[in-house]
């Protein structure tokens, strides 16, 4: 059968060719096939041919309703999945909308609160310009620039002049037109070096009179007075601290305040003629120069009461020595009077009583020196003199 169905796969005819052997399996030994053997072998072939293509049909309808339950179930979870990004796209897109809508919301009150705080603003800065305004402008009145002749501080003068220029709202050329007018001598010979052109520019003007008349240039001037600075005869405390805060901020005018206190005290401390009011500052460890003035106020306050303290006791004590009363009468002509003792006959040069007094002032200055020992300064000559006449004056 085998043999045959090659033959007839090869195109030639089976009843041309023999076949040896007897098999069952259609095996011919001598002649040919009849047609009836073919057609035979034909059906059964056509048989197990279509057999073959049903099952093989089945496999791949199999394959393929299966790959396609698969397909079907795939798309179906894809579709699941669009479905719920949908939805999370869907409720982020509501959920950014709501923000928006709260942002937009709380911007319109804010806009609103900051145009209504625009409003207040715009309104207070028109009271205060009326408030501060201290002239009437329908009169035509305007506060007055002060006259600068170059021999007032430049500084000072400036502060002034814009103190008056914000007070009368003037603009830039108006600045420049009262500063112009209001140059007197030397500081008017400014103008030759400024060209025509700039006269009226207010910037230009006060550059000029800045390198003229500023301070700038005379730093090291001022750092080498602060340097030698010293207590003048006769200046006060107060007035030293004044002029070394000028000098300060003369000398260092960017410092910062830390730097400018330091420096402040320690020339302070330095210029100072008391050597006792130094150590006491030295040893209160003061840190700015304000503290230092009103620790060495209180050191002078505290050190003059104790020195009328000590002049009080010294009178007392040159009083209580003195322990003979005069008693004084008006003196009869022609009869000796003694002005000591008071008695009439003899003089006070031959007073008996004179030695005795002398001896008890004696003993007044012994007392008074043992006093006066640590208590210093010691009294001099002339003041002896003086409490001693007083002490008299007191017992007369």
């Amino acid at each position: 059968m085998s043999k045959l169905c090659a033959l007839i796969d090869e195109g030639k005819n089976p009843d041309e060719f023999k076949f040896d052997g007897a098999d069952e399996d259609n095996e011919i030994s001598t002649g040919t096939f009849t047609t009836a053997k073919m057609m035979e072998l034909l059906l059964s072939m056509s048989t197990e041919i279509k057999q073959q293509i049903k099952e093989q049909s089945e496999q791949i309808k199999e394959q393929f309703e299966r790959q396609s339950e698969r397909q079907t179930e795939e798309l179906k979870q894809i579709k699941d999945q669009l479905k719920q990004v949908k939805l999370e796209v869907a409720e982020q897109i509501e959920e950014q909308s709501t923000r928006i809508e709260m942002i937009e919301q709380k911007l319109d009150r804010q806009t609103v609160e900051v145009d209504q705080k625009i409003d207040k603003l715009k309104r207070e800065l028109e009271q205060s310009k009326k408030m501060a305004m201290p002239l009437d402008y329908a009169s035509g009145r305007t506060l007055k620039v002060p006259a600068f002749d170059g021999e007032m501080s430049w500084n000072v003068y400036k502060t002034q002049f814009e103190a008056v220029a914000t007070s009368n709202c003037w603009n830039g050329k108006e600045r420049a037109t009262a500063l112009i007018l209001a140059l007197r001598g030397s500081a008017a010979e400014v103008l030759w070096t400024i060209p025509a052109e700039n006269h009226f520019n207010y910037e230009v003007l006060v550059s000029a009179l800045d390198l003229r008349y500023g301070e700038e240039h005379m730093k090291q001037i001022y750092r080498f007075q602060l340097r030698n600075k010293t207590q003048r005869s006769g200046e006060s405390i107060q007035q030293l601290a004044q002029d070394i805060e000028r000098l300060i901020l003369l000398s260092y005018p960017t410092s910062d305040p830390e730097h400018r206190d330091e420096t402040a005290l320690d020339t302070f401390i330095k210029a100072l003629r008391d050597s006792e009011l130094k150590q006491s500052l030295l040893l209160s460890d003061k840190r700015k120069l304000k503290d230092a003035v009103a620790h060495s106020l209180t050191f002078e306050s505290a050190k003059q009461a104790s020195k009328s303290d000590v002049c009080l006791r010294q009178v007392h004590e040159e009083c209580s020595s003195q322990k003979v009363v005069v008693k004084r009468e008006p003196q009869q002509h022609g009869v000796p009077q003694c002005w000591i003792c008071g008695e009439k006959g003899h003089l006070c040069r031959d007073c008996k009583h004179r030695l005795k007094d002398n001896h008890c002032r004696q003993d007044g200055a012994k007392e008074e020196k043992m006093i006066l020992y640590h208590d210093r300064p010691l009294l001099t000559k002339e003041r002896k003199t003086n409490k001693s006449q007083l002490c008299e004056a007191v017992v007369g």
